[in-house]
């Protein structure tokens, strides 16, 4: 045998060895890529019902929003109602209300006038108390005031 042929033996040698490594890779590739397939469907059989209820739920929230800012609205336009109302009423009563508390106290100082004049000794008014030194901080806001 000659160097020629020593190299072809050893060149076939080394290439089946490489086709058997290519081959067994191959095989482990196509295994993994079945077992990624299976997950994939599986996934994808998973995946679907849950985003069909999350739209279904996005779907609903999206209704309730929109009863809610009915309700909202409405609330909106019954305090508005009630707060022109109540402006109404305020100005529709305060001046007879006024006017009749007015007149019960004028009524009631006659009354009282009049008891007063009927008794026998009037009594001494009450001596006022003597109050006490206003605080450094008042003094200086009346002579800011005054100013």
């Amino acid at each position: 045998m000659s160097a020629g042929d020593v190299l072809l033996v050893v060149a076939a040698t080394v290439f089946t060895i490489l086709v058997a490594v290519l081959a067994a890779t191959l095989v482990a590739l196509t295994a993994t890529l079945r077992e990624l397939r299976d997950t994939a469907t599986a996934l994808h059989d998973e995946a679907i019902p849950l985003l069909v209820a999350a739209r279904d739920a996005v779907n609903d929230a999206a209704v309730e929003v929109e009863r809610v800012e009915r309700l909202v609205s409405s609330a909106e336009l019954v305090g508005g109602a009630l707060d022109s109302a109540s402006r109404i009423t305020a100005k529709t009563l305060r001046s007879p209300v006024v006017k009749a508390m007015a007149f019960g106290t004028g009524v009631s100082r006659a009354a009282q006038r009049m008891r007063d004049s009927d008794a026998p000794a009037p009594k001494p008014a009450p001596q006022p108390q003597p109050r006490a030194q206003p605080s450094a901080r008042r003094r200086r806001r009346a002579t800011k005031r005054a100013s």
